[in-house]
């Protein structure tokens, strides 16, 4: 269903990050492009290890071209632990979709007040 999800929310060819804990992988997002947050030459390479560094790796991410984040719900945990991130992530882009499964963000858009 999270495959589905993706699907009607991320248009083909879109480059995303894809926080789910090294669990889904890039076969959940079909013909989308999909970084690992964090990542190491493309490959999983573990969580953040504070705020500043999920922000800095985000950041980053987003200057290679990624217009979309999202969290599965293996990695829901993130946005509890990383409180500043999180924040980070609500204030400036629009949560486009959250349910039991994904909570995805549009990194091409700021979030409106």
């Amino acid at each position: 269903m999270a495959a589905q999800e993706i699907a009607a929310l991320i248009p083909p060819s879109e480059t995303l990050i894809l926080v789910d804990q090294d669990q889904w992988g890039s076969a959940v997002v079909g013909d989308r492009v999909c970084i690992p947050f964090l990542e190491r030459d493309g490959q999983y390479w573990g969580p953040p290890v504070d705020d500043t560094n999920a922000i800095q790796e985000l950041e980053r991410l987003r200057d290679l071209g990624a217009n979309f984040i999202v969290f599965g719900w293996a990695a829901f945990w993130w946005l509890e632990h990383y409180p500043k991130f999180s924040y980070y992530l609500n204030s400036n882009f629009d949560c486009v979709l959250k349910n039991p499964r994904l909570v995805v963000f549009n990194l091409q858009s700021p979030s409106q007040p």
